[in-house]
């Protein structure tokens, strides 16, 4: 190879290993950029927070609870932080918090629905379907009024927990028959009892087994006439009176 054509060969190797720092620098400038004004710079800071799902829940009440900082970095957002914040709010069942480009913050609730409703402290107040207790009625809600006859307060959340559990899955399963129910009470997780509204008794149970109970409640109140149903074993419901 003549000197000239070595010379023009490593020419070419040096331009080419130029153009290749050239372009890794380049790639760390604008990464950095990239960077720089996600994480740290004003162009993309909160500047609102929306807030979906209220109901019985005022919307400003949610944003105050969620204490998001105005003009931080969105990316810097500590969105598990709102979360928690609204989440203890005693009509919060659910929430998610989320980014939405380039400078909001979105807040999606799920509010809890009442199932039932008991008397607590001379208040009416709501019981959720996992047996939080939630919030003040002036009156009584269209749902089963429920009495939990024990003082022991783990015992106390064990029946309720019972009671929303299983008052929500019949509301969903077989309305007409939540409707027949006046009232509903328990002393422990696994003597959940109704009233019904003709002053017959149905003893439920635990939560368990929901569906097994109700095939077979609803055979036994179309064919045999009594006082008292037991399904609380389905396998081997009994009657009385």
């Amino acid at each position: 190879m003549s000197t000239e054509r070595f010379a023009r060969r490593r020419r070419s190797e040096r331009l080419r290993l130029a153009r290749r720092v050239v372009l890794a620098l380049s790639a760390t400038v604008a990464v950095g950029a990239l960077v720089w004004v996600v994480w740290f710079s004003s162009w993309l800071a909160v500047s609102s927070v929306e807030v979906e799902g209220t109901s019985a829940l005022d919307p400003a009440e949610v944003e105050a609870a969620a204490q998001v900082p105005q003009g931080r970095p969105l990316a810097r957002v500590d969105v598990t932080g709102v979360e928690e914040r609204v989440r203890a709010l005693p009509l919060v069942e659910s929430v998610d918090v989320g980014r939405s480009w380039p400078r909001t913050i979105t807040v999606e609730v799920v509010e809890r629905t009442a199932v039932a409703w008991i008397m607590a402290d001379g208040a009416i107040r709501g019981v959720d379907r996992f047996g939080a207790v939630f919030r003040d009625y002036p009156e009584p809600p269209p749902v089963t009024a429920v009495e939990v006859s024990t003082d022991d307060p783990r015992r106390r959340q064990q029946a309720l927990e019972s009671l929303g559990s299983v008052l929500a899955e019949l509301r969903s399963a077989d309305p007409g028959l939540v409707g027949q129910i006046a009232s509903a009470s328990a002393e422990s997780q696994d003597s959940v009892t109704f009233r019904l509204v003709d002053g017959r008794t149905v003893r439920w149970g635990s939560a368990e087994a929901g569906e097994d109970k109700l095939t077979v409640l609803t055979a036994l109140l179309a064919s045999v006439q009594a006082s008292e149903y037991d399904v609380s074993a389905p396998e081997q419901p009994t009657t009385r009176g």
